[in-house]
């Protein structure tokens, strides 16, 4: 008779299921963190300003209305030269890392400054590095 008021006992207690000690809070804080993640780096991918006046005259013969061919040939170039890994990797040293040794050490290239870098040389005035 005791084992089965013992069973009884066992089932009508409810377990206690907190949310540090069972697997959901690793998933939830995973979810969180690659959300994170995303965010800051698809604040990184912004278009650069461009002051179209600006245009050098000593460049290769062209107006304003050539910047979107040179901005599309820019990105196509920078994109099939550099990894996406390897950029996400250059943008975590150059806004956490860098930190750490007080801007010391020196800053790397990414995509963005590839293309910002590329328009400067077709003879664009880029506003935003």
């Amino acid at each position: 008779m005791n084992k089965n008021i013992k069973r009884h006992i066992l089932k009508a207690t409810p377990k206690k299921y907190t949310f540090w000690n069972t697997n959901l809070r690793f998933k939830i804080l995973l979810i969180c963190f690659l959300g994170l993640l995303l965010i800051c780096l698809s604040g990184c991918s912004t278009k650069p300003i461009v002051d179209s006046r600006g245009k050098s005259s000593a460049s290769i013969e062209g107006d304003h209305n050539r910047f979107h061919d040179d901005y599309y040939t820019c990105v196509a170039l920078v994109k099939d030269q550099t990894n996406v890994i390897v950029d996400a990797g250059k943008i975590v040293y150059n806004n956490i890392l860098r930190i750490k040794t007080l801007w010391l050490t020196p800053k790397l290239d990414t995509r963005k400054d590839f293309i910002n870098n590329c328009l400067t040389g077709r003879g664009y005035s880029v506003i935003n590095p």
